[in-house]
């Protein structure tokens, strides 16, 4: 138990440094767009059915401060129970990859001199099922609920997404194109309801780093919500515990 909680510190005191590490990258945006998106995600294999996925990011208005910034930690659980039955064969060849369920929490908050401030915890829950399209696509269906409390208020939101991703590779490089479709679903309010995409390449910059840049674009729901295009980068670690390397490198052996 001891050790698994020096694991979580670790894993946590990382992140925070290497959100501090991020730097404004504003000289890349397009003129068009009015929100920058900055992030730190961090993955730690523990075995190889459980992850640990830490995120640190904000939200920055083009040529003005902060906005708002949120910190989120979440466990994955990885299983296949139905798409081996469905897709025998695709299950045998990935196995663990075709159903992930998270569970976790994120603090969201605006900084103390915000004209509108705001100070959010939020329980998030969701489910992802993945299958290979033609052409060794990768399709996600992801079903995810976040239950929220606000300044004493209770809400809850369903954000369905479809993702579509596609391995490329050239002489020098290793990288995945992907774009999605996201819905916000809100209970009670259907107002602020909004729907969005996302396009963009996530480039493997070492074996155990990778950096995504993409655009996104929301769509207007008049009154409350307009439309915004955003620009993010995220920086993303993957780690993973001794057990877990000693476990793929039995079970490589065992292959053999």
């Amino acid at each position: 138990m001891i050790n698994k909680k020096s694991h979580i510190i670790r894993f946590l005191l990382l992140l925070l440094l290497l959100a501090c590490s991020v730097q404004d990258s504003r000289a890349q945006v397009s003129k068009n767009a009015q929100e920058i998106w900055p992030s730190v995600d961090a993955y730690y294999r523990i075995v190889p059915k459980f992850r640990l996925y830490g995120t640190v990011g904000g939200t920055k208005l083009d040529a003005s401060s902060y906005t708002d910034g949120a910190i989120g930690i979440f466990l994955d659980y990885f299983t296949y129970p139905f798409t081996k039955i469905i897709r025998p064969n695709h299950a045998e060849g990935l196995p663990g990859k075709f159903l992930w369920i998270r569970a976790g929490y994120q603090y969201s908050a605006t900084p103390p001199s915000s004209e509108d401030p705001f100070k959010e915890s939020m329980i998030v829950t969701e489910a992802n099922a993945r299958f290979y399209l033609p052409f060794k696509v990768l399709l996600t269906s992801r079903n995810r609920f976040d239950w929220r409390f606000n300044s004493g208020d209770f809400n809850a939101r369903y954000r369905p997404k479809i993702m579509v991703e596609k391995d490329l590779r050239t002489t020098y490089i290793f990288f995945t194109l992907s774009g999605f479709v996201e819905y916000f679903a809100n209970f009670g309010n259907t107002a602020v309801n909004r729907f969005r995409t996302q396009i963009g390449p996530e480039i493997k910059v070492t074996r155990f780093i990778n950096y995504e840049v993409f655009w996104n674009h929301q769509y207007e729901h008049p009154p409350e919500i307009q439309t915004v295009d955003a620009f993010g980068m995220t920086l993303k670690i993957y780690l993973e515990s001794k057990k877990n390397k000693k476990l793929q490198e039995q079970k490589a052996i065992q292959q053999k």
